[in-house]
């Protein structure tokens, strides 16, 4: 079952991986069915991933609405799929972060035709030879096997992590999606594809003043080498002459840039210096120009 923003076009299309006939898609709001048709041999199951698409702000802005119809029986069986929004507060809130629970970060896209396209790039070789990648999706929780399962059959790249390794990678998502377009948007939104190419500088900056923060507050650190796996990103971003994905900020969602904006204000309202002034500058900043999405 596929549970999404009516309209998702990501939802749809994931919908239709599904191996045989495409899952169930229901819309944010509506309750989960208590059984779906198995196999022949299973007949009706009663326990079933349920995929709920936060892979957009305005889906993330959403979730609490989709939560409230879901029968508590059923909450041990959603699986949250996401792409860059700090959607954990919301689902500690409701007791849906612990280990068990199935969350992924999928580096896809749709491209201009809306089929899915994984944004997995090589960024060379390490030390020892071994090839580097950037935007690597990745899958923890009770359904990981069932996600990676059907990204695998897709010829997409999904990783199966346990809790506190998958933490780390959806937290640079974040952090990626939350810079860039900031950085992007305070520039008359340039294409994230050409951030990092024209001002890395502030990014970096930017980057590492919010890992600094993230140590403090969240107690986590990014894995080496992040500042190389999020430009190789940013470049993929750009996936054909007329398919340029510009960088926007959404001023009403708290699971990007509000989120990292909240970490400074209490900081500083307890005293304590600014651990992100960069981000804080170029935040007020869009937000009183008039930059931000909505």
């Amino acid at each position: 079952v596929v549970l999404g923003l009516k309209g998702d076009a990501f939802a749809d299309a994931y919908a239709k991986l599904a191996p045989g006939t495409p899952d169930l898609r229901i819309n944010f709001g509506d309750a989960p069915p208590e059984t779906i048709k198995g196999s022949d041999e299973e007949g009706d199951l009663e326990e079933f991933p349920i995929y709920v698409i936060c892979m957009s702000p305005d889906a993330s802005s959403n979730l609490e609405r989709a939560l409230d119809a879901i029968p508590e029986e059923k909450k041990e069986d959603l699986v949250f799929l996401q792409r860059g929004d700090m959607i954990e507060p919301t689902l500690k809130k409701r007791g849906l972060a612990r280990e068990r629970q199935t969350q992924a970060v999928l580096y896809y896209g749709l491209n201009e035709f809306g089929k899915i396209e994984d944004d997995r790039c090589s960024i060379g070789e390490d030390a020892m030879g071994q090839q580097k990648f950037a935007a690597e999706s990745c899958v923890t929780g009770k359904w990981a096997g069932a996600v990676a399962d059907r990204c695998r059959r897709a010829g997409f790249f999904c990783a199966e992590f346990f809790h506190r390794d998958w933490r780390r990678q959806m937290i640079e998502a974040v952090v990626f999606e939350s810079t860039y377009n900031l950085v992007g948007a305070v520039h008359k939104h340039v294409p994230v594809s050409e951030v990092h190419e024209y001002f890395g500088g502030e990014v970096d900056d930017m980057l590492y003043e919010i890992q600094r923060g993230l140590r403090g507050h969240l107690a986590v650190t990014l894995l080496s080498g992040f500042e190389e796996r999020m430009a190789a990103y940013a470049a993929a971003q750009k996936r054909s002459k007329t398919d340029n994905r510009l960088s926007s900020c959404s001023g009403s969602s708290p699971y990007r840039n509000a989120f990292f904006y909240a970490i400074s204000t209490d900081a500083l309202a307890r005293e304590f210096p600014d651990p992100s002034p960069t981000h804080t500058e170029y935040w007020e900043f869009a937000r009183e120009n008039g930059l931000l999405a909505d």
